[in-house]
């Protein structure tokens, strides 16, 4: 499936991840942690990414051995079409539903922090039409509007962490396993896929003249994206007390609003909201353009550009669902993930057997 008129460079690969990944410091990810680490926040994500480092390297193992296949096309190709369209649609299940819960709790975001008289349905679908229109100019303009935005967003991290730490209070870190180390090692495995994006980004794989670009370019995004999340979530435990860090659903914003910098400028929120914005745009607009190519691939769809809009739409629909944003991130969403992360922990290990079973008395 030819996709690009001219192959993605490293840097595109590099700041795709930071987007998707790293920037779920800024979503409502962080409260669904804090809802039992509370202080200890910062290490669940640890567990997490070390959870998923191993079936990771496999995936990408297996992807090295096969260079001229992605992630679909490697499926099919070591579990044949019948079994591989089967886990190829769990795969895509799983993205589609981590988007459409996500989706719902940044536009309640949106609705009840910047505009609270605005309908959601109209926010809505503002957001989703101006995801899929740029969605619809490919991954090459993606990959070079993400490029040339990233300045403004890490500009706009720099300038929040700064703020924050003034206010930071390091002893509030303490306890460090906070409720216990139990809480930290089930929290981080079982919701190790919040972060399910690192692996459904494998559908690029041959959007690069060469292969090693795109391992390159994921495997710094996501040391970096890493580095992001777990500093963030410690200055989130170190601004917030150890009774209130669980109790706040949008922990980015509200670390904005705590602080103040003199007497003229009370309210410094409203100048972080723009690379907030940016970075929620594009985060949305990466994923659903990469479950589209999943599904395109899954069903042979060349054009699957034309996915964009009913996949969206589908999306919002389902997300909507939910009658509140409390049932929507502490039940939905975290149900979801508990089912969901056994399924991308496991099937990097079934291709890596199949494969074994495969090449089983060669040399």
């Amino acid at each position: 499936m030819q996709l690009t008129k001219k192959p993605l460079r490293i840097r595109e690969m590099v700041v795709i991840v930071f987007m998707v990944i790293g920037l779920k410091g800024g979503d409502t990810t962080p409260a669904l942690f804090a809802d039992h680490a509370q202080n200890a926040i910062w290490l669940v994500p640890v567990v997490s990414f070390l959870c998923l480092l191993p079936p990771f390297l496999i995936l990408m193992y297996l992807l090295k051995k096969h260079e001229k296949y992605n992630l679909v096309e490697l499926i099919f190709h070591l579990l044949g079409k019948k079994l591989g369209t089967v886990l190829s649609l769990l795969l895509f299940i799983g993205g589609f539903v981590s988007m459409s819960v996500d989706m719902r709790n940044v536009m309640e975001e949106l609705n009840y922090l910047y505009f609270p008289e605005s309908p959601t349905i109209m926010i809505y679908a503002i957001f989703l039409g101006i995801c899929i229109i740029i969605a619809n100019k490919g991954l090459e303009t993606i990959g070079s509007l993400t490029w040339a935005l990233i300045p403004i967003i890490i500009l706009t991290i720099l300038a929040v962490m700064t703020v924050d730490l003034r206010d930071a209070v390091w002893q509030r870190i303490f306890p460090i396993l906070g409720d216990g180390p139990k809480t930290i090692l089930v929290d981080g495995i079982s919701k190790s896929s919040a972060f399910l994006e690192i692996f459904l980004l494998t559908i690029a794989y041959q959007a690069f003249h060469q292969t090693k670009d795109f391992r390159i370019g994921i495997y710094t995004g996501g040391i970096l994206s890493c580095i992001l999340i777990v500093t963030f979530y410690a200055i989130y435990a170190m601004v917030f007390d150890y009774n209130t860090i669980n109790n706040i659903a949008f922990l980015y914003q509200e670390s904005t609003e705590i602080v103040s910098l003199g007497h003229f400028f009370t309210n410094i929120s409203t100048f972080f909201m723009i690379g907030w914005l940016f970075s929620t745009f594009l985060r949305f607009i990466i994923f659903l353009y990469i479950l589209c190519w999943i599904f395109g691939a899954i069903f042979e769809i060349k054009r699957f550009e034309g996915l964009l809009l009913p996949i969206g739409v589908l999306s919002m629909i389902l997300s909507l669902i939910p009658p509140s944003f409390s049932l929507n991130e502490l039940v939905i969403r975290e149900t979801s993930l508990q089912i969901i992360t056994p399924l991308f922990l496991i099937f990097p290990f079934l291709l890596w057997g199949t494969y074994g079973w495969k090449n089983r008395g060669k040399t």
